[in-house]
Order: C-alpha cells, then sequence, then structure tokens
C-alpha cells in the first residue's frame, strides 16, 4: 500500500463543517486538510464493515488491556500483535497497518508510535489537547472519542463515529489553535457492563509522549 505525495482535496460541498475548526467528509483525503491554518480536527467518515464486531469479539473480551509498537508502520504492527492478548483477525490488523502507513506518509516521517488499547473506563475522561504535533484516533468498537470547542467545562460535546478516522493537532504543531479542540474518552462507566468496551487505534510520532 502506498500513498500518492498529489494529493487532491474533497470537493467543497463534501465537507462538513462540524463546528469552527472541525471538519469531516466521507473522503479519505479530508484529512489533509488538517494543514490548513484553521483546522484543528479532520474527521474521514467511514462505514463499518459486515460482520465488523463479530471478528473482534474475542480481543473485547480480554479488556482492559493495551499492545504498544513502536518503528515502521510493520515493525509497530508486528509489536502489537506480540503483546496482545489474543490473536486479532485479519481485518483489523490489515486496517491498523493501512493508517500507519496514512500517518507516516502524512507526516512524512519514517516511523510511528502506535497503540492499541481495549479500555471499560473512564479513562482520559477530561478534555484537553494533547502535547504532540497530530495524533491519529479511531475507535474501532464503542463509543468514539468527544470533542468540543466550547472549553473544558462542555456538557454537550460532540462525538466522532466508531470506526471514522480523526486527525487532530496538539500543543507541538506548528500551527496549533491553542486549545481550539479539546476531545476526551467518552465517559461509560454509568452504561451496562456489555456496553463499556471500547476498542481505540492511536497513532503519534515517536518522540513525543502519549
Amino acid at each position: 500500500m502506498s500513498f500518492l505525495c498529489e494529493v487532491f482535496p474533497p470537493d467543497a460541498d463534501a465537507l462538513s463543517p462540524i463546528c469552527p475548526s472541525a471538519i469531516s467528509s466521507r473522503d479519505e483525503n479530508v484529512l489533509f486538510e488538517i494543514f490548513r491554518p484553521d483546522v484543528a480536527l479532520a474527521i474521514w467518515l467511514r462505514p463499518q464493515p459486515a460482520n465488523w464486531k463479530a471478528g473482534i469479539g474475542p480481543l473485547l473480551q480480554q479488556v482492559p488491556f493495551g499492545a504498544v509498537g513502536r518503528g515502521s508502520p510493520e515493525d509497530a504492527l508486528n509489536q502489537i500483535v506480540q503483546e496482545l492478548p489474543v490473536p486479532a483477525p485479519a481485518a483489523l490488523l490489515s486496517d491498523m497497518l493501512l493508517l500507519g502507513r496514512f500517518f507516516a506518509t502524512i507526516t512524512e516521517q519514517s516511523e510511528i508510535r502506535a497503540n492499541l488499547a481495549g479500555v471499560n473506563d473512564d479513562s482520559c475522561r477530561r478534555f484537553h489537547c494533547d502535547s504532540v504535533r497530530l495524533r491519529l484516533l479511531c475507535t474501532y468498537h464503542g463509543p468514539g472519542t468527544q470533542f468540543t470547542m466550547c472549553g473544558p467545562q462542555c456538557r454537550a460535546p460532540h462525538q466522532i463515529p466508531a470506526l471514522a478516522v480523526a486527525l487532530v493537532k496538539g500543543r507541538a504543531h506548528p500551527a496549533a489553535l491553542g486549545d481550539a479542540c479539546l476531545h476526551r474518552s467518552p465517559p461509560v462507566s454509568h452504561l451496562p457492563e456489555s456496553r463499556r468496551g471500547r476498542l481505540l487505534f492511536c497513532i503519534d510520532e515517536p518522540g513525543f509522549l502519549p
């Protein structure tokens, strides 16, 4: 899998401004809109594949867990595979590799830091802005990451759909917009135990701490 350096942005009418500084589209090239100085969050909306939940069922039964990999997208994925509590379905591994390569291309880096986490609590529950340049987030199962432009006391945040791919600017990005886009893990402790499990994939540049 390779990506062309020449990228054509989505048509203007294909971009959906969610709120100031955040846009979404069903066109994957929306992620390159993150380089616009007025964009803090870009979301690629993707449909859920058939039989997706059945394939990740064994992983969800092992929550909580975390598996981290560093290096090239291939090396990072291999390390994650070795740290997983049970084997992951091929469709999940293929998608993680695709996103790892995409992130390496968009950041012009040969290495990434990737983390696949199974979560069932209210971890990272405060709205915050990461101390990174760019972070990629994809919730493979469960409630998606929440974000707001209204400050840390927001009571009605937006929520990124499951399977969608989000690129968010952190404070270390040269075109950072301060705390224009805060995000957090969605609260799940109030949900029935059977609905608390989340499968979250996160990619950063390796020189930054999570």
